[in-house]
């Protein structure tokens, strides 16, 4: 499979300079500790955030960990994309009989990012055993589909940030607001926001649909109907496609950046 070959190819790529890699993993593994003590902190003056306990954020946390670092991982292609423009790259991919999307998911994989996802997982679990959820079978499938969910959406972020990047060449300082704001958003339950910033990430880039939906149906809280709380993360998946779309069409706009 051409797609395993490319990974194949990164890895060794990576693994030619084992101990900076290292470093740069442990580095990014303690910032999100340290991240995850800031919040411990914060409980140690308030009981509460929006309604929600010190493990109910750590688990946000950790899927926001979870799902940005497996997109930041697998998906960076798309978050670099203007670098393609400007070096002229991305002429060369035009030309492959190849399809673009492939070539630009497999245009680069930052596996740095691994132990970012394992850490997310783990803090994750840790929030799970210490909330005493009572699991069947819909919510470990709900569980599963926010983790695949959210990195679905962020993925659909980063596919925006590109098909901008089509237009503008450089990445626009505003387009962060989306990619990094999204995650700063995601840390905590999105109802303490003021409601046109929740409208905003819940219909149009839905950071919900992994974050305060999906968490609302596993604890058996809030005042929104349980199913569509669980349908929530399905929901969440389809805002890939307009994101695809828009990509697609922006790149009929293409010029070339003569370099």
């Amino acid at each position: 499979m051409l797609y395993a070959k490319y990974l194949k190819m990164h890895l060794r790529s990576s693994m030619q300079y084992r101990f900076n890699t290292t470093f740069i993993s442990i580095t990014q593994v303690l910032v999100s500790v340290g991240e995850v003590l800031s919040v411990w902190m914060l409980f140690g003056t308030f009981t509460s955030i929006g309604g929600y306990g010190f493990y109910e954020c750590l688990l946000l946390m950790g899927i926001t960990f979870a799902v940005f670092s497996l997109s930041e991982c697998f998906a960076c292609g798309y978050d670099e994309f203007s670098d393609l423009i400007r070096s002229g790259d991305f002429d060369r991919i035009l030309i492959r009989p190849v399809n673009i999307n492939y070539q630009i998911l497999a245009s680069k994989f930052d596996l740095v990012k691994l132990p970012r996802v394992a850490l997310g997982l783990t803090i994750s679990i840790i929030a799970l055993v210490n909330l005493n959820i009572e699991w069947d079978v819909l919510k470990v499938l709900v569980f599963i589909s926010t983790i695949i969910s959210g990195t679905m959406i962020v993925i659909g972020i980063f596919i925006i940030s590109a098909g901008i990047s089509i237009y503008t060449i450089e990445q626009l300082e505003f387009v962060n607001i989306l990619t990094h704001g999204s995650k700063e958003i995601a840390y905590y339950p999105i109802n303490i926001y003021a409601k046109w910033l929740t409208r905003i990430f819940t219909f149009v880039i839905p950071v919900a649909c992994f974050n305060y939906l999906p968490l609302s149906f596993l604890l058996g809280i809030g005042n929104i109907p349980m199913w569509l709380c669980g349908l929530a993360p399905v929901f969440g998946m389809l805002f890939i496609i307009p994101c695809l779309l828009f990509f697609n069409f922006s790149l009929k706009k293409y010029k070339s950046s003569g370099s």
